[in-house]
């Protein structure tokens, strides 16, 4: 099976979820397979996830309402959910991140021996040298052999595992800042202090089925990590309130979702759809096939013809979109909440150059701001208020 950029999939994966996959889930999550069944045992729907299409909430609600309701598959959605909440709290880590990887760019890319092999799979290494491969042509990893890969990559191949997060962001269907982020973070022995994640030769022979039998890591390597200040933060978001007077609806190709404009779109004069050009990586050929696809299949079956909207890509467009906006007398822009990562770098660059001029509502959805209340700290006292989340989201 191949992830298409197709809304009937996400249905197809669904059903097969509930109805099969979800109740061996416990059994076998940890294997990893090859091939045609690479997403035997898994969901597949992570890079519709990442892209907005389907919400975690969406998707919570089927699996809570089935009759085969899992626990730890309800557990590792909220995963995702506690790794948002958890860098909405604490900004700095991604501003510390991106000075991080500017610096390594700038100054030390040539003394990374192991770097350029690492990229191009040509390691001694079989299984990370396949990984490198499957990777790319798919743009998917199973989770288990991200651990494996980001460990490879920190603890025995020696390169900072900024660079491994940005080569993930680059080339993953499902790439999503706040989890691939504090993910690289926890496997480096950042996120949880002093507790790095190390992978042996017995675990991926275990989870891989004897795949590799018979290769060999190398030596492990002692990382020295720099202190840092996690600063907490609370979360700005607006609430949603009435009237909004001179009022665009803003959604952005990361945030493919209508749940929000359903409600407000009475009051709406424009919605404006936002694409961006985003300078500081380059995502892979795969990616951007996806991620073109599924902008088109999101404007095909959600924006039909009764609702007129207008397209920019920033910040190629930035002066045109900031003229569109005067010419139309907005005076207040209405968003679903947009998360940390480099689309609202670039669109809080843009909104700051005419902020005295436009109001921004960044509304984040209940769910969501009732999650991240509890996620300042660990995920195990955050696991504590799943219940509570379930009950108030039925």
């Amino acid at each position: 099976m191949i992830i298409q950029p197709d809304y009937k999939q996400i249905n197809v994966l669904i059903d097969d979820l509930i109805n099969f996959k979800i109740s061996n889930y416990n059994k076998l999550r940890n294997f990893v397979y090859y091939g045609v069944n690479r997403y035997k045992n898994v969901s597949a729907l992570s890079a519709f996830i990442s892209r907005g299409v389907l919400r975690e909430k969406t998707l919570l609600k089927k699996v809570i309402s089935s009759a085969n309701k899992n626990e730890k598959f309800i557990q590792e959605i909220f995963w995702r959910i506690y790794w948002q909440g958890w860098l909405e709290s604490h900004k700095n880590i991604w501003k510390d991140y991106k000075q991080n990887i500017k610096h390594i760019e700038n100054n030390k890319l040539s003394s990374l021996i192991n770097y350029q092999d690492a990229i191009n799979g040509n390691t001694s290494i079989k299984p990370f040298n396949e990984w490198v491969k499957i990777l790319k042509e798919h743009g998917y990893l199973h989770n288990h052999e991200r651990m494996w890969f980001a460990s490879i990559w920190i603890h025995y191949l020696q390169i900072p595992w900024e660079l491994g997060q940005k080569f993930f962001y680059e080339n993953l269907l499902d790439g999503d800042v706040a989890s691939n982020l504090l993910s690289w973070r926890w496997v480096a022995g950042l996120q949880t202090l002093g507790k790095k994640y190390i992978a042996t030769e017995e675990n991926i022979n275990k989870y891989t089925n004897n795949r590799y039998l018979g290769f060999k890591l190398p030596k492990v390597r002692n990382i020295l990590l720099k202190n840092e200040d996690r600063i907490l933060n609370s979360i700005s978001a607006s609430k949603f309130k009435e009237p909004y007077k001179n009022c665009a609806f803003v959604i952005m190709d990361n945030n493919l979702n209508l749940d929000l404009f359903k409600k407000v779109k009475s009051k709406v004069n424009i919605l404006i759809l936002l694409k961006f050009n985003l300078k500081p990586i380059e995502k892979s050929k795969t990616v951007i096939k996806f991620q073109k696809g599924i902008y088109k299949e999101f404007v095909k079956k959600e924006i039909n013809e009764k609702i007129k909207y207008y397209e920019f890509q920033l910040p190629d467009e930035n002066l045109k979109f900031i003229s569109f906006l005067k010419n139309n007398k907005i005076k207040n822009l209405l968003m679903d909440y947009y998360r940390i990562g480099y689309e609202k770098d670039c669109f809080d660059d843009l909104i700051s150059k005419i902020k005295d001029n436009i109001l921004v509502h960044n509304i984040l959805d209940s769910f969501y701001d009732q999650s991240w209340e509890h996620c300042q700290k660990g995920f195990f006292k955050f696991r504590e208020k799943i219940p509570t989340l379930l009950q108030n989201l039925n």
